[in-house]
């Protein structure tokens, strides 16, 4: 087993990654002679001989005939777990230069890392060179853009990997998987005779290789906000990480860039590939105009150059005026006609978790959303106020990451809600109650607001609060089916909640 620490999802993958693992090489072999070439090192005689027929990086996952990569991983080192991956049928094992001895091949390596994406893409025979590839990098919207840009170029003929597709594969609350399960993933899609790979890449993904070895023809900037500081120390190393999706573009792949962000010059300046760039504010090449909001839905004008284009989406929010904008500029970059994609947005629908209605019995509206960082969180209530009398906001804070956005969130919350309820969201090995206390210190003197770590019993007491006049915001979990508590994946689900305990509809 090396490094168990799944930095954007908690401790465990077990489940995804062995169902995928499983059925993942069985047709496919690879000689050692050859991915050791790949990775740039001269074969030993005989490996020629040596059939590899699976990749992996986990010693649990070895089958027989695998190719087992030892990474020094953040909670433990790869290389303690040779012996398990030979005694479970490793036919070699990659591992960095000061790797102890093994009984069957050893490739020795700089980095392991890398390694690992270099043989993956290698074993799979390069996947992504074979589909129209677009990865889509920045703090929020990543999966709605995602979901979006495959309903523009055809849903039949796009296969998705991100945070809320990647639940139906078993992977939970990873929003970027290791380069195995990418380029496998790539690979079915490629033998189902799919067009094209949508991919979030995640800046946790992008500077632990994940998405190295993929041949994007596409690269989406959506923006840059706080989150996961906690991993890349500061705003200057998240940036970096996401900076890397597009500073390693072939020449003719597009860049397509929110002008609008702050960053967006530095994100043009490093794209390798050629720029286009959407906006609302400022100059673009894809701009929204004579935006019109409503409580469900937002119609707007697309202009690019001089043509006009009238637009309705049924996804409401400032926000997803850019994120249809992103996904307007990648497909229309991608040949297809602006007609064509005013028309196929107009039967687009939220992605599940994002922006989802329900109605209580009592008659307030009840929204629950995936809004887990501060940005995402101001926009959410910043985009309901206006339609409601009063609003509520449920939400917490991730365990074991980014203590910094908890009393920031509190602030939002506490200045932007007229009542808010701090709760319990994934606390992994945290005490909830500390992470409850550390958001509630930035809720400002006087704003109402209460503790609850029970979330269920929080989401109730919103519902009893809230009158028919009142929408009550859920936020954080959005889709996902779980609790993260301790090591554990506790079933449960926001909106499963409400529908099962009769409290909404």
């Amino acid at each position: 087993m090396s490094d168990n620490a799944v930095i954007e999802s908690g401790k465990d993958q077990d489940l995804g990654r062995r169902k995928i693992a499983k059925s993942q090489n069985r047709s496919i072999s690879k000689s050692l002679t050859f991915l050791a070439i790949a990775v740039g090192l001269k074969p030993e005689p005989g490996w020629e001989h040596v059939g590899i027929s699976g990749i992996t990086r986990d010693s649990r996952e070895v089958q027989e005939g695998y190719l087992f990569v030892a990474i020094k991983g953040f909670v433990a080192d790869g290389q303690r777990f040779i012996a398990d991956a030979v005694a479970r049928g490793a036919a070699a094992v990659v591992a960095c230069e000061d790797a102890p001895c093994s009984s069957v091949p050893l490739l020795r390596v700089h980095d392991a890392r890398s390694a690992l994406a270099t043989l993956s893409a290698a074993f799979f025979s390069h996947p992504s060179r074979d589909l129209f590839t677009v990865g889509v990098t920045g703090t929020n919207g990543k999966t709605t853009v995602c979901h979006l840009i495959a309903h523009l170029l055809g849903d039949d003929e796009s296969v998705i990997v991100g945070t809320v597709s990647n639940e139906a594969r078993g992977l939970h609350a990873v929003t970027t998987p290791e380069s195995p399960i990418v380029q496998r993933i790539a690979s079915d899609a490629r033998a189902a005779g799919k067009k094209n790979l949508i991919l979030e890449a995640s800046s946790a993904g992008l500077a632990l290789h994940r998405v190295d070895n993929i041949d994007f023809d596409t690269a989406v900037f959506t923006n840059l906000t706080h989150d996961h500081y906690d991993f890349h120390s500061d705003r200057g190393g998240y940036l970096r990480a996401k900076l890397l999706l597009f500073r390693n573009l072939k020449p003719e792949a597009r860049a397509i860039i929110n002008a609008d962000d702050p960053v967006a010059e530095q994100v043009i300046a490093a794209a390798r590939g050629m720029v286009t760039t959407y906006a609302i504010a400022n100059k673009a090449t894809y701009r929204a105009t004579d935006i019109e909001h409503s409580l469900e839905s937002t119609r707007f004008t697309i202009a690019h150059g001089k043509e006009r284009f009238s637009v309705s989406i049924a996804l409401p929010g400032e926000h997803n005026v850019y994120n249809a904008l992103a996904a307007t500029a990648a497909s229309a970059e991608a040949g297809i006609p602006l007609p064509v994609i005013a028309s196929r947005l107009a039967t687009a629908r939220s992605v599940p978790g994002r922006y989802q209605f329900m109605r209580s019995a009592s008659g307030a509206r009840i929204v629950v959303d995936f809004a887990h960082s501060p940005d995402s969180l101001e926009k959410m209530l910043t985009s309901l106020r206006p339609y409601y009398e009063r609003v509520i906001c449920v939400f917490g804070c991730g365990g074991e990451s980014d203590r910094d956005k908890r009393p920031i969130m509190g602030r939002i919350s506490g200045s932007l809600a007229d009542i808010t309820i701090v709760t319990t969201d994934n606390p992994k090995g945290e005490d909830p109650r500390e992470i409850i206390d550390a958001i509630a210190a930035g809720i400002p003197a006087g704003s109402v607001h209460e503790r609850i770590v029970d979330r269920q019993r929080a989401i109730k007491r919103a519902i009893v609060l809230a009158g028919p006049s009142d929408v009550i915001l859920i936020a954080g979990k959005g889709h996902e089916p779980y609790q993260i508590v301790g090591h554990e994946f506790v079933p449960y689900n926001d909106a499963e909640f409400l529908r099962q305990a009769g409290l909404a509809e």
